[in-house]
């Protein structure tokens, strides 16, 4: 039998190789990607010296809502400033990218009223196109300063195994090069976690990927290629954030600057979205409602909405809004099936069951060029036929309770729009 190389050892050895013929990775394209001062957090600094209570909040994905950087970055504040309360605003979700972060924005970061925002959104987006990126992120920034021009922003940017090869050809990942011009035009400041993990790993001092606990001679960076263990790669994360933090901390200030918005990038960049609960559009009283605090399967969901509603096959809503987005936010997982969403005559049908539903899961979908206007809309639940074993097969999973995955319902949270609903 033959013996296969693992993907991160084999990782390994380029970078070893790569030192070992002298490149030094610090004094290459690296040093400049990692902090991106421009405006700064000024104003963050001077509520943190000036003021009892100071909000941070953190919009990102899995890798954010980990107990690590988040929590370090907030303990690092502390620290540094002891007399000041610094309050954490929780607002990752794993598998979410900037294309959901906007509509989730108002509901779960600006009802707080944060005095700095982080962002970070880069290893979700990176199969998510320029444009919407663009879209979303410019949506969030402009949401964020037309709520309070002195809120500080700052962008950071996490790292998966697929952004190596663009970082040792002195690239930056597409997602972040986006991001950057979107940081650029409107001068906000961005923290890139990933030049110094790929140092480590061409130093030898860090394995990229693999299980920690077999590894007594290097660290491990991380299980997956992905999200990084608290104890090793979350560590470097905070390491470097730090550093940032540290530089920008000497450039202080003696009053509050508000920014400036300037004009936006895109024509029609999302600054109008929101959250509207199922019941709103439910008029007619179809679904059936599930209290989540009350529900044994649910109930770990409390966090982010206090019911959902059921759709069983058959079962349809309508309503009207008037903007150029729509989607919604649902749970999928064994007992999910497919739905039929129809706005203005047009169609689309989403699969709300795949691969990973051996488990429940948030998840959304968005839709978000529509023709600027009042749109009808009709979602319905179908009785579509799903192979679910077969589906689960597709990543190694099977169903462990059959009885469990026999209803094709949708399990409804919210509806997104990019604009308001008509009552």
């Amino acid at each position: 039998m033959k013996n296969k190389l693992n993907p991160s050892y084999g990782l390994f050895l380029i970078f070893f190789l790569i030192s070992l013929l002298g490149f030094d990775l610090r004094s290459h394209a690296f040093h400049s990607f990692e902090l991106k001062e421009r405006n700064g957090v000024k104003n963050t600094f001077y509520k943190l010296k000036n003021r009892d209570t100071v909000k941070v909040a953190y919009l990102g994905g899995s890798i954010t809502a980990q107990p690590g950087w988040r929590i370090l970055s907030r303990n690092w504040m502390s620290e540094n400033f002891p007399k000041t309360k610094v309050v954490e605003i929780n607002a990752a979700i794993g598998g979410t990218g900037s294309p959901f972060g906007v509509y989730r924005l108002k509901d779960q970061v600006l009802k707080y009223h944060p005095d700095l925002v982080f962002v970070e959104f880069a290893v979700n987006d990176a199969s998510t196109n320029e444009q919407e990126i663009t879209k979303s992120m410019e949506g969030i920034v402009r949401q964020i300063w037309n709520q309070d021009p002195a809120t500080d922003i700052c962008f950071v940017y996490t790292i998966k195994e697929d952004f190596l090869e663009d970082y040792l050809n002195g690239k930056l990942p597409k997602s972040i090069a986006t991001m950057e011009k979107i940081a650029n035009h409107y001068q906000i400041p961005s923290i890139n976690f990933g030049p110094e993990v790929v140092r480590r790993v061409s130093n030898g001092q860090l394995l990229f990927k693999g299980n920690k606990s077999v590894k007594d001679t290097i660290a491990v960076f991380s299980p997956d290629g992905v999200h990084p263990y608290p104890d090793s790669g979350h560590k470097v994360y905070s390491e470097v954030f730090a550093e940032a933090f540290s530089s920008m901390k000497t450039k202080s200030t003696m009053e509050i600057t508000p920014h400036k918005l300037v004009p936006s990038l895109m024509p029609n960049p999302l600054v109008d979205t929101r959250m509207v609960s199922w019941t709103e559009v439910d008029s007619n009283h179809i679904l059936i409602p599930i209290n989540i605090k009350n529900d044994p399967v649910f109930k770990g969901f409390s966090k982010y909405f206090g019911t959902i509603g059921v759709g069983r096959p058959g079962d349809s809503i309508s309503f009207q809004f008037r903007g150029r987005s729509l989607g919604f936010y649902d749970l999928m997982g064994p007992g999910s099936g497919t739905i039929l969403l129809t706005i203005d005559g047009k169609k689309w049908t989403f699969d709300r069951f795949d691969m990973y539903c051996n488990y429940w899961r948030m998840s959304y979908k968005t839709l978000n060029n529509l023709e600027e206007g009042t749109h009808n809309v009709t979602i319905q639940v179908l009785d579509k036929k799903i192979d679910k074993s077969a589906i689960l097969a597709k990543n190694g999973r099977k169903m462990d309770m059959e009885k469990n995955y026999e209803d094709k319902n949708w399990y409804l949270a919210r509806i997104l729009i990019d604009g308001d609903l008509i009552e």
